[in-house]
């Protein structure tokens, strides 16, 4: 048995056994491949890199996996926020359309009855002119009597004094004097009735009067008779002493 240094294997220890090389030739360089090929063998066949590269491939497609369902949630979501954001717009114009709508019927409403009371009011002229041709007046209510006129709790409020006009009396002409009547009837409720306050109440009392009877000719006769007795209920309330 003699040393020899190894063609395929420098700086290392070659035994011959008579026409062969020792096993340590072959199976004894530990060194660099980890104990031969069957000692160890190469990291990552059994339980190695080759099962780490595995579980990284796993994890890679699981991530696809749950990329892919990422992005099919928010395109369901992109979907629904715009069916929404179409469904809102549609229900706004469907809104406008029939505010549109409504405003136009009730034009159409208040175009009618304007006619409506325009032609009431030219057919009571006609028979208001007829009735003053014989000699009698369409405004004259005998049922009543001027100086029993009173206004009720709702057209003056007793405890303050507020008056509720009727629409006959609301009109521009009449401001002044509406005005005048309710600083006089809130000082009357706050200082109690004297006969001067009586007489200013009397006096500007009349004078919307005056301005109704101007407007007799266009006026229906029970909107008429309604607010002149309007008016003589509050020239009655104002007066210092009344009766019935």
């Amino acid at each position: 048995m003699a040393q020899a240094a190894g063609p395929f294997f420098p700086r290392q220890t070659v035994y011959n056994f008579g026409g062969g090389y020792s096993p340590t030739a072959f199976y004894g360089y530990r060194g660099i491949y980890g104990g031969g090929y069957y000692g160890g063998g190469y990291p990552g066949y059994y339980g190695g890199y080759y099962n780490d590269g595995s579980s990284l491939i796993r994890a890679q497609g699981q991530a696809k996996v749950d990329q892919s369902k990422a992005m099919v949630n928010y395109q369901e979501a992109t979907s629904k926020y715009i069916d929404n954001q179409k469904k809102l717009a549609e229900t706004y114009v469907e809104r406008q359309k029939a505010k549109r709508e409504a405003i136009h019927q009730q034009a159409e409403i208040d175009k009618e009855l304007a006619q409506q009371k325009q032609d009431a009011i030219e057919a009571q002229k006609e028979k208001n002119l007829k009735l003053q041709e014989s000699g009698l007046s369409p405004y004259y209510n005998a049922s009543t009597s001027q100086d029993q006129e009173t206004l009720n709790a709702s057209q003056l409020n007793p405890a303050t004094g507020e008056i509720s006009w009727p629409e006959a009396l609301m009109g521009p002409e009449y401001a002044e004097s509406r005005n005048k009547l309710q600083e006089l009837y809130s000082l009357k409720n706050s200082t109690g009735i004297t006969s001067s306050l009586s007489r200013e109440i009397q006096e500007e009392a009349l004078n919307m009067k005056n301005i109704l009877r101007g407007q007799i000719k266009t006026m229906l006769p029970n909107d008429y008779l309604a607010a002149r007795g309007f008016i003589e209920g509050l020239i009655n309330m104002g007066k210092t002493s009344r009766t019935g």
